[in-house]
């Protein structure tokens, strides 16, 4: 079996996190980090395309309450997350397809773990199926 495709949309101050104790990224290939001015600009569109085109799950990663430099953009991001997890689940698919962790910078090796978790819980599902031409 392939590896599952994990979409991580980050708020370019959150990206910081993503530095290892040696000062470089340590993302698998197959995650595609969408850097983001904050993550409040994340919205439903951007997450349903992703998984549309191929991400097997997606991830938003933002700053801790309060610690959004936009003020409100974590918080934001949350409701948005929330409405595709309803969604996914109206359309028969797992909610836990799409996450959101909220990280302080040097949380490098918590943001991992979540990274890791959500590969293994995208390696159960597998791709998401109801796209066209699926057979």
């Amino acid at each position: 079996m392939t590896e599952p495709i994990i979409a991580m949309f980050i708020c370019k101050t959150a990206r910081t996190a993503l530095a290892g104790p040696e000062g470089g990224e340590t993302v698998p290939p197959e995650v595609q980090v969408i850097e983001l001015p904050c993550s409040g600009r994340v919205d439903e569109v951007m997450m349903l395309r992703a998984l549309r085109q191929g991400a097997w799950a997606a991830m938003v990663v933002a700053c801790l309450d309060g610690n959004c430099r936009n003020r409100t953009g974590n918080y934001q991001a949350r409701k948005r997350v929330a409405e595709v997890r309803s969604l996914l689940s109206q359309l028969g698919l797992e909610p836990d397809r799409v996450k959101m962790f909220s990280v302080a910078s040097n949380q490098h090796a918590w943001l991992m773990e979540a990274l890791e978790g959500m590969r293994r819980s995208a390696r159960q599902w597998g791709p998401i199926r109801i796209l066209e031409g699926d057979g």
